[in-house]
């Protein structure tokens, strides 16, 4: 009787270790499929950011250009240089919206997967989730002021120049009269005192979080080799 009971606790306890190997290793499987799939995330990511931190150079190049321009106007305006109509038009036809709105659609897909928040590496996914959840976000809503300032700029108080800045009219006397306005003055003053202490530093600032999410993610398939 002994011998028939210790038999079957011998199978029981073979079975119960069977089924607790077969568990963990088809745990060990899916974690391993979900880190593969995390690294497939991370390139993913890394390629759009890398396009992005591209973008967002020009964007910068582009608004240090507008800043200078928008300087250079209101210098005319206060007439503290001469006069130069080609020059006023060239400084004109400058000041447009050159907004930055960041790619997501491979984070977005990370995230609706769950995968993200199961990474190895937590630190690199922090950091991604930090870049697109405060910065991106961030910079999408002072995008949206600088595309309304600048739409209101043009409708409210340039209207009178679209025809010059197009080729089809030349600055005449009632055209310099409304350039040298103090309403102009004060437009012109409204998107410089917001590009230049807002704006500009919302985009150094993403693309500073870019610079170092690419580099972690890029530091984290070297410590796989």
């Amino acid at each position: 009787m002994k011998n028939i009971l210790a038999r079957g606790g011998i199978e029981f306890l073979a079975v119960l270790f069977g089924i607790t190997i077969s568990l963990w290793v088809e745990d060990w499987r899916e974690n391993k499929d979900i880190q593969i799939k995390i690294a497939e995330d991370y390139i993913n990511i890394k390629q759009e950011v890398e396009i992005d931190i591209e973008n967002i150079e020009n964007i910068i190049l582009s608004i240090e250009e507008q800043i200078n321009s928008l300087k250079k106007l209101i210098q005319y305006n206060e007439k503290k240089i001469d006069f130069n109509d080609s020059d006023v038009i060239n400084n004109l036809i400058k000041i447009t919206s050159p907004t930055f709105f960041g790619t997501q659609t491979a984070y977005n897909t990370s995230v609706s997967s769950g995968r993200l928040n199961f990474s190895k590496e937590m630190s690199v996914s922090n950091e991604i989730s930090l870049l697109y959840e405060h910065f991106y976000k961030r910079l999408d809503t002072n995008s949206q002021i600088y595309d309304l300032r600048n739409q209101k700029l043009k409708s409210d108080y340039f209207m009178e120049f679209f025809q010059v800045t197009v080729g089809k009219q030349e600055i005449n006397d009632s055209i310099k009269s409304v350039f040298f306005s103090t309403k102009t003055r004060n437009a012109l003053y409204w998107i410089l005192e917001f590009v230049e202490n807002f704006y500009i530093y919302r985009l150094k600032d993403t693309r500073n979080q870019m610079l170092k999410t690419e580099q972690l993610i890029s530091e984290f398939f070297h410590q796989q080799i």
